[in-house]
């Protein structure tokens, strides 16, 4: 009895003199940038933040004008607004980072710019669209990758591209909008 016990306590001093195997730490907010929409000349930032589990809210901000207006856009200027709750689906992968994982998402975006259209000079345009929107967010560490895609409807006056800064009109006769896309960022 005497030896079980000087082996046990032995082995309790050598398992305490080995340090501890630290556990991820949860990340409950992401910073992500949609790159591809610097090259159609806007800036748009998100942030995600986690609200309870398996779910968080995520909101975009963007400057219509900042970028690099690869699609010929006629100089336009204004913002671009998205509201999303986003619903995560669990999995073993996401057990430390409930932000990760493939999720759906209803989404609300809105757009409100100037464009110059010869001949009629400067056009405003005003769109809003509510958007049901699959993706996959991965988060390794503190990187985050989101890969997205969405369809839904949308209401407001059009543009001669039917691209409204974070969404495009299926065309100018029927309320149909899609939304597809990538963005990276970082996980704290």
């Amino acid at each position: 009895m005497k030896n079980l016990l000087i082996i046990i306590s032995l082995l309790g001093i050598t398992l305490m003199a080995f340090p501890q195997q630290e556990l991820p730490k949860m990340r409950k907010n992401e910073v992500k940038v949609a790159l591809l929409s610097l090259a159609s000349g806007t800036t748009k930032v998100t942030y995600e933040r986690w609200v309870r589990k398996y779910q968080s809210v995520e909101f975009t901000a963007g400057v219509i004008g900042w970028g690099f207006d690869k699609l010929k856009n006629s100089d336009p200027r204004g913002t671009a607004w998205r509201l999303a709750y986003k619903f995560i689906l669990p999995n073993a992968r996401n057990a430390f980072n409930q932000l990760c994982g493939f999720y759906v998402k209803p989404e609300l975006c809105y757009s409100t710019y100037h464009y110059n259209h010869d001949p009629r000079g400067r056009l405003k345009v005003d769109r809003l669209a509510l958007m049901g929107v699959l993706g996959y967010d991965w988060v390794l560490n503190w990187f985050v990758f989101d890969l997205y895609g969405g369809l839904g409807l949308a209401t407001g006056n059009s543009n001669h591209s039917n691209y409204h800064h974070g969404f495009i009109g299926w065309n100018d006769q029927t309320p149909f909008a899609f939304t597809a896309g990538f963005r990276v960022g970082v996980a704290f």
